[in-house]
């Protein structure tokens, strides 16, 4: 680190932070929007396909662009390598089924660690050089 700052610590603003903030006992900011049924009802329902579109084992894919030979990957969750693989072809909607036209998969990695994305042992395709971040 080519800069040592000087820490100052201030007792008032830990004070602050222990009881909540400073506006504890003030209005809220803004109001609260009201939702309609039909709103909080796809609301509802499209927090549930998060759900199932991010459950399972977690997987890293190695994708590589048909037409500028760009490569990439991205995180998906499946049951198998297969089922993570055909689950990220079609997308949340379930209707992108132009994506495997446009990019393909050269590998599939375990994800070693979700918060970071950080690519662990190989399960099908070809070693990527960028392996295994």
């Amino acid at each position: 680190m080519p800069y040592d700052y000087p820490v100052t610590h201030r007792p008032d603003l830990l004070d602050v932070l222990r009881r909540g903030g400073y506006r504890e006992n003030s209005e809220p900011a803004t109001t609260p929007t009201p939702m309609s049924k039909e709103f909080s009802g796809q609301a509802r329902r499209d927090a549930q396909r998060w759900h199932e579109y991010t459950s399972g084992n977690a997987y890293i894919l190695y994708l590589l662009n048909r037409t500028t030979a760009h490569t990439f990957r991205v995180q998906t969750h499946g049951k198998t390598p297969v089922d993570a693989v055909k689950r990220w072809y079609r997308g949340l909607s379930g209707t992108e089924t132009w994506v495997c036209h446009c990019v393909k998969v050269v590998a599939v990695h375990v994800c070693a660690d979700t918060q970071t994305s950080e690519a662990g042992e190989l399960l099908m395709g070809t070693q990527q050089n960028s392996f295994p971040y």
